[in-house]
């Protein structure tokens, strides 16, 4: 009996789990089902992948070696797959993009409704992440292309340039002054601030900032939710430094007001990426310059600036 991708991918994911009823979750499969299939391939190779034990399974060394094959023939199958499609004069496949959540609120619908439009045989995903998480999304083979603002999570991709994005002071339009525009870093901490933690990318430049101006903030609430966030700020429950475009409808519907922060600007530069280790097909590559063609339209809506390269 020939193996089937099915089966290999099943055997990929006990192996990534380490349980095979936590692997026939994330399959959706039952586990009398997935134990059967993990028996059908042991016994068509007369091999054993896996040690049993009551806390799980762990690959044997031959287990070891038929999961490197078997991500070796998957990412071939699956480049086989993009070149016939390629072969094509429109677009037509599956694109997988993963971004954080912060761009994501300006450019989910737009690309949704670009694809629709103009490429209707492309099915596209977009998936949310945090920046820290992106790169191994891509590395993985879990996203195709990432949106990604992670200085030091591009080992290993192929990044590009594309934007840079600069944070302002967020608040209710009842606290923020009306009419102003700017404010400085200075007067920003003055403010009770709602803000992410540490783990959060725009923090750590908040953080670098207020450390090379030798300033400190006043009253700090911090909070890793960014609906609850935006939903405090509605609320009159503080005021934040975060992305324009995490709040841009609120800003749009006169609920929250904007400053921006100079003296100094806080920002940060976004990088298109895909993985340096696995296979650009057309298909990636001409999404990818459609993701660009999208941002490029909707620039003002996120208060984003292109870079030079660009």
């Amino acid at each position: 009996m020939d193996l089937t991708n099915h089966q290999l991918r099943a055997v990929l994911k006990i192996a990534e789990k380490g349980n095979i009823s936590h692997a026939a979750s994330a399959l959706d499969l039952s586990q009398p089902g997935l134990s059967r299939l993990l028996n059908q391939v042991e016994q068509n190779l007369d091999a054993r992948l896996f040690d049993r034990s009551g806390r799980g399974v762990q690959l044997t060394e031959i287990g070891k070696i038929f999961c490197e094959h078997s991500k070796e023939i998957l990412t071939r199958h699956e480049l086989i797959r993009r070149n016939i499609q390629d072969l094509g004069d429109q677009l037509a496949g599956s694109v997988r993009i993963v971004m954080p959540h912060t761009a994501g609120v300006v450019l989910f619908i737009p690309l949704m409704n670009h694809f629709k439009e103009y490429h209707p045989n492309v099915s596209l995903r977009i998936m949310p992440a945090f920046n820290l998480h992106i790169p191994q999304y891509l590395n993985s083979g879990t996203a195709d292309i990432g949106l990604i603002s992670y200085p030091h999570g591009l080992s290993g991709l192929n990044a590009s340039p594309l934007m840079t994005e600069a944070l302002y002071l967020i608040g209710h339009s009842t606290d923020i002054p009306k009419g102003k525009k700017r404010i400085t870093l200075a007067e920003a901490v003055r403010f009770p601030l709602l803000l992410p933690s540490v783990s959060h990318s725009y923090r750590f430049y908040i953080d670098n900032a207020l450390a090379e101006h030798n300033l400190r903030i006043e009253s700090l609430l911090e909070i890793d939710s960014e609906d609850a966030t935006i939903q405090m700020l509605k609320e009159g429950q503080g005021l934040s430094i975060i992305p324009y475009s995490l709040a841009q409808r609120e800003i749009d519907e006169g609920t929250l007001s904007a400053c921006l922060i100079v003296n100094p600007v806080i920002s940060r530069t976004f990088f298109t990426a895909t993985a340096a280790n696995r296979p650009q097909t057309r298909l990636i590559r001409s999404v990818t310059d459609e993701l660009v063609l999208v941002i490029k339209q909707n620039l003002e809506r996120g208060r984003w600036t292109l870079t030079g390269e660009r």
